[in-house]
């Protein structure tokens, strides 16, 4: 920077303001014509007025430039100039540099204080006033980044001084934030300092243009200059552009030289990128090819790589020097040497049950007296170094992906896509910027974009889909659900929840758990559900290859079976299949159980007709029928029936009789009554029928507590009245309404014993219908309060006045307009107070 400048930034070195105007500016001061002779730069701004707060646009900006200064080089804010005309206009206002100072900690966790004074200058006969204001240099710590929103600038916005203007930083900042920041040039360039000693490959990167993922690249400057780990993994899946992504990494920090110090003090020497990568993928020509520049297939080579790479080893060496001989070489080159080494794909060893090399140089590197770091880049995230991992997902939607598409239409010579189009690419590709890559390949062959994106969603693709999913796809446990899960994904087509996994695939919890963590995100996305529950979707580009995959296994029949007969209740059988059916159909009506059951035995494990869920559905409910040796055979029938979306009543009662009566099943017969309240597929009197089955359990529940827990039985008791209330309001219109009535006359009669015939009780069970904003039968009511009044108790007639007021209230504030049964039993509680 020129030498005019430089009382500036001895300024900003001491962090103090000379109290002279003539020691800070007065070599950029033209005395003659009273202006200063230099426009804005790097470390010097002028503006005419000081803000009279920080919470309008114009303090909003003064606070952004502060930041831009702060993350850069430091600067003065001279207040009082004209900035078009570079002359003095003075300012009469005093800049509050205490609430300053307070507004950047608050706002970006900025530590460093600001410092302010004021300068007289005479010009001709008038005296003029400046405030200038003083922001330090960052010094080695971490960029300050806005914390929360102010005005129009979001949340995590990273503003650099650039010449004269201050912008939202980019990439190619970086360098520049991360170095030492002490030689800025008006070309806008930075001093890299003393060389680095640099031994890359060629870039693996298909483009010749790198799309810029800045909060990838972010975290990697993070992690490098400032964090405590010793080594990071960036995984993705093949394709995502993780080995670009180093590689990038990798020539930046190394074209940054000996600018670059960590808070530790060391300074850069090396950055080498090895590489053990197998194979790769040619968009140009669609095929997986073999990868030329391999470079180990072991740890040993790995180590002789790295020293060679290093310049502490020659090429006879590697070859000839043993394992713990490569170790000991890393003790004097950690010791003496600081520096970046990128291995990429580290994975490709896992594949070959190789051992990696991992332990082993983080021991060598924690142990180093130098700063050494190790950037990995893999396929899945590490299981033993979680914390360590950076995901590289699909390019982001706003800006790399359309940068993304420019780059390959500009290689390809091919026109940009339409919007319709441009959707389905992000659709059919989740944004992989190997895809994208072949998509827009293709499109040279083809006359339109539907037409290439219709051919790598059926044959074109297929090479490029094998290169990103067969390695991981093989090594699922052929013992374990990942599999089947992914194949019972790729069938059910749409997002579906955690239950319906299960279901569909008949599984515990845990066990479906296990196969979701195997497939990762290389397979899984996942999205919240309307009612806020997870819901599990295949990634799209992986679809047509697990559906090819999937269908060589031995059991996706039997789980295309279950997926079809859940997905529709009118799929067509075979005429073997329904005579199957005609038989166990005949074979109940007659209650012969036993033939039933032998029939279906006599059917091999893996015979399709079992996937039936209406014939699962009948051996279900011949295995209840014979007897408690066979429950867990009905229980296994049922929840396979279920689980296909099969709710046929008969069964359900069976299935909930059997649970009921086993003197165990109390909370599984709760949770059928649940799974048919809860389908508002089925008609109201069958739902109904299931509320008083549910009353039935909260009754024997009070029954099993009533010895040991009197509150507790009672509110059971309650819960039991409520059930069978709403039993009777679906049930309206049965014959057998009368026999709801029967059996709710065994928790009021216990209840009124229990609570000595405390008229409160009815109340309470009405709030607990009006708490599930379900409307209610106002004669079962009625019915419920003729039933307390029976009692030879007597009733308090104030205190039901006043719960009757109560309740009146209640039901006003809980519904808007109250539904036809609260309405009536408003009247009826209006005429209790009157009576």
């Amino acid at each position: 920077m020129q030498l005019e400048f430089q009382p500036i930034l001895a300024a900003i070195e001491t962090k103090q303001l000379p109290a002279d105007f003539e020691a800070l500016l007065g070599s950029l001061w033209d005395k003659s014509n009273s202006r200063f002779n230099t426009q804005e730069t790097y470390v010097l701004d002028f503006k005419e007025t000081v803000p009279p707060n920080f919470d309008e646009d114009y303090g909003i900006g003064i606070l952004r430039l502060a930041l831009g200064f702060y993350n850069s080089f430091g600067g003065l804010i001279v207040f009082g100039v004209r900035d078009q005309h570079l002359d003095i206009v003075g300012t009469s206002s005093w800049f509050d540099i205490e609430t300053f100072n307070r507004t950047l900690t608050e706002l970006a966790g900025m530590r460093a204080e600001c410092l302010v004074r004021t300068y007289t200058i005479v010009i001709g006969e008038e005296s003029r006033t400046l405030a200038v204001v003083l922001v330090p240099k960052r010094e080695i710590l971490p960029p300050a980044k806005l914390k929360r929103k102010i005005g129009k600038y979001s949340e995590g916005t990273l503003w650099v001084r650039e010449r004269h203007e201050v912008i939202a930083a980019t990439s190619r900042n970086f360098p520049m934030l991360y170095s030492e920041r002490v030689a800025a040039t008006d070309g806008g360039s930075l001093d890299g300092g003393a060389p680095v000693h640099r031994s890359f490959p060629p870039s693996p990167a298909t483009m010749q243009e790198f799309v810029s993922r800045e909060p990838l690249e972010e975290s990697l400057w993070n992690w490098f200059v400032f964090g405590d780990q010793p080594r990071v993994y960036l995984h993705g899946p093949g394709g995502s552009g993780k080995s670009t992504l180093a590689f990038e990494f990798a020539r930046k920090l190394t074209d940054a030289g000996g600018s670059i110090r960590t808070q530790g003090g060391d300074r850069l020497d090396y950055v080498i990128f090895i590489s053990g990568k197998e194979t790769e993928y040619n968009p140009q020509t669609g095929k997986e090819q073999a990868f030329a520049l391999r470079q180990f297939t072991s740890a040993s080579e790995q180590f002789a790589q790295i020293l060679f790479h290093s310049g502490f080893l020659d090429e006879e060496e590697t070859a000839s020097t043993d394992e713990p001989a490569l170790l000991a070489k890393f003790d004097e080159l950690f010791a003496n040497f600081s520096g970046l080494i990128v291995i990429d794909d580290i994975d490709a060893l896992y594949r070959h049950d190789v051992d990696s090399g991992e332990e082993a140089l983080f021991m060598k590197i924690v142990r180093g007296a130098k700063r050494t770091r190790v950037l990995y880049t893999l396929r899945t995230a590490p299981p033993h170094a979680k914390k360590s991992a950076i995901p590289v997902p699909g390019l982001e939607l706003s800006t790399e992906f359309p940068e993304m598409i420019k780059i390959c239409c500009s290689a390809f010579d091919v026109p940009a896509p339409g919007e319709v189009d441009t959707k389905e690419l992000d659709r059919i590709t989740s944004r992989l910027p190997l895809l994208m890559e072949t998509v827009i390949g293709l499109r040279k062959f083809s006359g339109s974009y539907p037409e290439a994106l219709n051919a790598f969603s059926e044959r074109g693709g297929d090479d490029a889909r094998r290169y990103l999913y067969q390695r991981e796809y093989d090594r699922l446990d052929q013992r374990g659900k990942s599999r089947q899960l992914l194949a019972a994904l790729a069938l059910l087509e749409e997002p579906v929840d955690f239950s319906t996994l299960t279901q569909v695939l008949q599984s515990t919890r845990d066990v479906l758990l296990d196969a979701m963590s195997e497939c990762g995100s290389i397979f899984l996305s996942t999205q919240e559900g309307p009612s806020g529950d997870t819901l599990y979707q295949l990634a799209p580009p992986s679809i047509p290859f697990l559906l090819t995959v999937s269908r060589q296994l031995s059991y996706f029949g039997a789980i295309e079976k279950r997926v079809l007969h859940r997905k529709s209740t009118d799929i067509r059988i075979s005429p073997r299949e329904a005579t199957i059916l005609a038989n166990l159909e005949r074979s109940i009506r007659k209650e012969d159980f036993r033939a039933i059951a032998d029939e279906c035995e006599q059917l091999p494990s893996n015979d399709l007709a079992l996937e039936n869920p209406k014939i699962r559905s009948l051996l279900g409910q011949a295995y209840s029928a014979l007897g408690g040796n066979f429950r867990e055979k009905a229980r296994e029938s049922f929840k396979h029936a279920v689980g296909l979306g099969f709710y046929d009543v008969f069964m359900m009662r069976r299935w909930f009789h059997m649970e009921f009566t086993s003197g165990y099943g109390l909370p599984e017969a709760e949770r059928i009554c649940g799974i048919v309240i809860n389908n508002n597929s089925l008609a109201p009197r069958v739902r109904g029928e299931f509320w008083g089955k549910l009353g039935s359990c909260w009754f024997s529940k009070s029954m099993n507590v009533v010895g040991v827990n009197r509150s507790k039985a009672i509110d059971h008791l309650r819960q039991s009245i409520a059930c069978y209330m709403e039993a009777v309001r679906l049930g309206r219109g049965r014959d057998d309404i009368s026999m709801t009535f029967d059996w709710m006359e065994r928790p009021v009669e216990r209840i009124i014993y229990l609570t000595s015939n405390d008229v409160g009780e009815i109340f309470a069970v009405v709030d607990i219908v009006m708490d599930r904003k379900q409307d209610i039968d106002a004669d079962a009511v009625e019915w419920l309060f003729q039933r307390f009044a029976r009692s030879p108790a007597t009733i308090n007639k104030e205190r039901l006045k006043g719960l009757c007021t109560r309740s009146v209230q209640r039901i006003a504030k809980t519904f808007k307009k109250a539904p036809p049964g609260f309405e009536q039993v408003v009247k009826f509680l209006d005429a209790v107070k009157t009576a």
